[in-house]
């Protein structure tokens, strides 16, 4: 059985409503979308409005397009580390947010950014109050039955499986798992079987973008360095079946759009030589 692929949100313009948007997915190839919510966009407002995810589950309802995964990439601007306490519960007031809004519009998977705190503020401290601060996200996750993961991302505290699979292990919950970036892993030069192989079945998302050494986002899929055979490959070998997602940015430019049906193409020949059958 061949994985779903999905489309990351911010691959369609923001003005779109959530039926245009899903639509537009549906007629590019893709079975479902990722949603965004970013704290540098006007995207973080969705949590704030009471009636946004019933209006999103009710779209969903309607168009029978599925919105399976979260991006709750708001955390980069306040960070689940940060010494300064009023950022710090910020961080975890949105992370409990996204949480009742995913449970509502009956999202099954979040994924956190892995930041503690920005470069330059980095220290044991901020990274151990990322740890606390990720505990008691757990608890709010269990206690909704949404499952929280950690993406593998573009900076060295969160930058390889092996560091999220630190704070999986210590957290010891079903609540709390990994999401896997193939263009960041790429992109920072790690052995992508190496990293696959220590996720496992801890694994449960997986971004799929074309990145090159250094270069983390923006690179057209089939002009970066990215071994997609080799990295599907590698997924399909520990049995991971489960939701794949191409991330890539429209920057709000609809011409933009065009691209969506050629990355669905490009990916899921991809997906199925990986997998070795017919989509179901």
């Amino acid at each position: 059985m061949v994985p779903r692929l999905g489309i990351y949100e911010k691959a369609i313009c923001f003005k779109l409503g959530w039926e245009e948007k899903l639509e537009l997915a549906r007629s590019s190839g893709f079975s479902f979308m990722e949603l965004n919510i970013d704290a540098a966009d006007d995207r973080l407002p969705r949590l704030y409005k009471g009636n946004e995810a019933l209006a999103l589950r009710r779209t969903i309802e309607k168009t029978d397009f599925p919105v399976e995964t979260l991006a709750l990439s708001a955390n980069r601007g306040y960070p689940l580390g940060s010494e300064d306490e009023a950022v710090r519960e910020k961080g975890l007031d949105i992370v409990r947010r996204g949480i009742a809004f995913a449970h509502e519009a009956g999202i099954r998977l979040i994924h956190l950014a892995g930041y503690d705190e920005h470069r330059e503020k980095r220290n044991p401290r901020t990274e151990q109050l990322f740890y606390e601060s990720i505990e008691t996200c757990v608890r709010e996750a269990s206690y909704a039955g949404v499952i929280l993961s950690i993406e593998v991302m573009d900076t060295p505290f969160m930058g390889s499986v092996e560091r999220v699979m630190k704070v999986v292990r210590m957290m010891d919950s079903p609540y709390l798992q990994c999401y896997l970036d193939i263009g960041n892993i790429t992109a920072s030069s790690l052995n992508p079987v190496k990293e696959i192989s220590i996720g496992g079945r801890h694994i449960v998302g997986v971004h799929v973008k074309d990145t090159t050494p250094g270069v983390y986002r923006d690179i057209p899929f089939g002009e970066g360095t990215v071994n997609f055979e080799l990295c599907l490959g590698a997924l399909a070998s520990i049995g991971y079946n489960s939701f794949f997602v191409a991330e890539t940015w429209c920057h709000d430019q609809e011409s933009f759009h065009d691209n969506l049906p050629k990355i669905s193409v490009f990916l899921l020949e991809k997906l199925n030589k990986a997998y070795g059958g017919a989509r179901q």
